[in-house]
């Protein structure tokens, strides 16, 4: 009978043993699911929350966009159409050719600086707060008189690092007239027709450049078509552009003047301000008195007020023919600001 039982007992005791085997194995899978899952939930929490170089955070929607321009851009035609068809190029375009470049040229006030905080507001889902948006301000980030290696050594570093992290970043060169042309050069092959540099593809980065460059001689021209009888609807890129590329070129002291950016033909498009005309200036007055509140609805301001505002601003080219304001919309809102704060206080 003894023997009888011993098989018995080996059995339940093997059975046993694997069944202690069997809850180990399952709690150890069992905690792999659940680490894995964990794992899986961060990575996706870490993508909603935390910006990311992909269509979630880089994102044109060009019908928008042109909806955004054309209401808050007051007399620039050629500027909005210009960055519209060559902006949906770009982005459509799984490899371009070479990195977008625009060089905005024009007086103060005409909206250069405007276009380019709807243009990064729009692509960027952070804006300006994006971790891809880089402003280089010349007189602020490169004020000395010569050009050091040590600056040279930071701008390439800066646009180096930046693509690295990210090769839809975009780079903004605020005052770029006044960037020496050896300081301009570190750009070229960033700007240039190159498959990649170092495996680094370069080729979807934008690059804007803001400058006052040509602005004298868009006035001119504006005063000439003017005169002509020619409308400002009229007007086109071809009219213009090469007046800009030309007096970029030959304004001795500017960064422009002898760059391998314009030799070598890199900058995708020069893009014409042209001068705010009063029509323009009533828009801006407009804009700025409903955004702050002093009416509700713009068919609620009277004319006389519009007027009195613009009486603020000096306009050319005569006291007879106030066609032109000489700092566009520039000093509209402070303008606003004191014709409405004297109004509340009489």
């Amino acid at each position: 009978m003894p023997r009888n039982n011993q098989p018995t007992l080996h059995s339940h005791s093997q059975l046993f043993l694997g069944s202690e085997c069997l809850v180990t194995i399952l709690t150890s899978i069992g905690f792999a699911t659940l680490f894995f899952t964990g794992w899986i939930l961060s990575i996706s929490v870490h993508n909603i929350y935390n910006e990311n170089c992909n269509e979630r955070w880089i994102h044109l929607d060009t019908t928008e966009l042109k909806n955004v321009l054309h209401a808050n851009v007051y007399g620039e035609h050629i500027a909005v159409k210009t960055v519209v068809i060559h902006l949906s190029a770009h982005f459509m375009d799984d490899n371009p050719p070479k990195a977008l470049a625009f060089s905005f040229h024009g007086g103060p006030g005409t909206g250069k600086t405007l276009i380019t905080k709807i243009l990064v507001n729009h692509l960027y889902k952070k804006g300006f707060k994006s971790q891809f948006v880089h402003m280089v301000v010349a007189s602020r980030d490169f004020p000395q008189n010569q050009t050091t290696y040590q600056d040279k050594m930071k701008l390439r570093k800066l646009v180096e690092d930046k693509i690295k992290q990210c090769g839809q970043s975009i780079f903004i060169f605020d005052e770029a007239d006044k960037l020496s042309p050896d300081l301009l050069n570190i750009l070229k092959p960033y700007l240039d027709h190159h498959e990649h540099i170092d495996n680094i593809v370069y080729r979807k980065a934008i690059f804007i450049f803001l400058s006052n460059t040509a602005g004298p001689m868009l006035t001119k021209h504006m005063i000439e078509f003017w005169r002509d009888g020619k409308s400002r609807d009229e007007i086109n890129l071809r009219d213009l552009e090469h007046i800009i590329a030309d007096a970029a070129v030959s304004s001795a002291g500017s960064g422009y003047y002898e760059s391998d950016l314009m030799s070598h033909h890199l900058i995708t498009a020069f893009i014409p301000f042209l001068p705010i005309e009063k029509e323009h200036v009533g828009h801006c007055i407009k804009h700025h008195l409903i955004a702050k509140r002093h009416y509700k609805h713009y068919i609620d301001i009277p004319i006389n007020k519009i007027e009195e505002i613009a009486q603020q601003l000096q306009f050319y080219p005569n006291e007879t023919d106030k066609m032109f304001s000489a700092t566009g919309c520039k000093r509209v809102e402070e303008k606003v600001d004191y014709i409405m704060g004297e109004k509340d206080q009489n």
